[in-house]
């Protein structure tokens, strides 16, 4: 966790954290505040002109936070949006899509854990109108997605082995790519990012493993398993750098050592990928945005929800990390101690 320092500035308040970065390292920048009554921020969606919407893993609500850092309440959630875990822009339309998996449930009457069915929706930038609410199919759990120019949906399923697609004003998803690989009873697909070529990458949160999807001609899809010169510690939020390296969140629910890395995906695999890690020590890293060389990290710190006994352990604050990309690949150890801007 990032270490602070206590600036005179009146909006720089103390946070106990440290980000390290490895290999090549990012520069770490002042993280962003939520507001206090926010928790456990997960979907992150930039656009053009710096405006940030943030939503919450275990509420619907979103946040906008305008490029002077100021924050106000875009959607307050509902009864059929109760989760924002991804939030795609697709900003020459005013959408702003999402995923609204009810990961943690509700407590039923009996004690038991109760989900509500997953789903998706779409909001309209301008009015924060709900366009559409819709169900995942055969009860699956939608997780992560990636928008193309048209305005079409990709949409990762946690819970079955496979990628939907939603066409530009269709209704219903539609499966997309489905592989016995990607089959687990623990949590399946998870992140997915897509070039403009349309060649696209999706994780396993739970088996640590990265794909490569093509589609092909005739409409035939093609998955091939990227290799890696390890296994990735729960790969969750993805997306493609400038440079068309992937950037990859791994969660780390187990060694709470959540990092930032950064993989050659796309280049000829002729030996397994390196892993650089270029950012770490953040605790449960979920999403992310990127512009230019400027990354925008989820930090959800909801890790103690999955431990035994910590599920009432809820931290008092909640961040975004920020970070610039490297510009080589020198290698080295960094420490940075850096300041939280409260906002909102």
């Amino acid at each position: 966790m990032l270490k602070t320092f206590l600036s005179t500035a009146a909006l720089v308040v103390f946070v106990s954290s440290s980000v390290q970065s490895i290999a090549a390292p990012a520069q770490v920048l002042p993280p962003i505040e939520l507001p206090g009554d926010f928790q456990y921020p997960n979907g992150i969606a930039r656009a053009s002109d710096g405006t940030l919407y943030v939503g919450s893993v275990t509420s619907g609500r979103i946040l906008r936070i305008n490029p002077q850092g100021k924050s106000e309440t875009f959607f307050a959630g509902s009864n059929e949006i109760f989760a924002a875990t991804s939030l795609r822009l697709d900003e020459p339309r005013g959408i702003l899509w999402g995923t609204s998996p009810d990961f943690l449930g509700v407590p039923g009457a009996n004690g038991e854990t109760i989900r509500r069915p997953h789903r998706i929706f779409a909001i309209d930038t301008r009015t924060g109108k709900v366009l559409r609410v819709t169900l995942m199919p055969d009860g699956g759990f939608g997780n992560d997605m990636a928008l193309d120019a048209d305005g079409g949906v990709y949409l990762t399923d946690s819970s079955r082995p496979r990628i939907y697609y939603l066409a530009p004003g269709a209704t219903q998803l539609q499966i997309w790519a489905e592989d016995t690989r990607w089959a687990t009873k623990e949590i399946g697909l998870s992140g997915i990012a897509r070039r403009p070529d349309g060649v696209m990458v999706v994780g396993l949160f739970s088996g640590g493993e990265l794909f490569k999807v093509v589609q092909e001609s005739q409409g035939r899809v093609k998955v091939e398993a990227i290799p890696l010169a390890r296994k990735l510690e729960n790969p969750d939020g993805m997306q493609f750098a400038p440079d068309g390296r992937l950037l990859v969140t791994e969660g780390a629910v187990t060694s709470g050592n959540g990092r930032l890395l950064r993989i050659d995906v796309v280049s000829p695999a002729t030996k397994p990928k390196a892993v650089e890690t270029i950012a770490t020590d953040m605790e449960s890293p979920v999403n992310l945005t990127v512009a230019g060389r400027d990354v925008w990290v989820t930090e959800a710190r909801i890790r103690h929800r999955l431990l035994p006994g910590r599920e009432k352990d809820i931290p008092n604050r909640f961040f975004i990390r920020r970070f610039t990309l490297p510009g080589d690949m020198t290698t080295s150890l960094m420490s940075l101690q850096v300041g939280a801007i409260r906002f909102g």
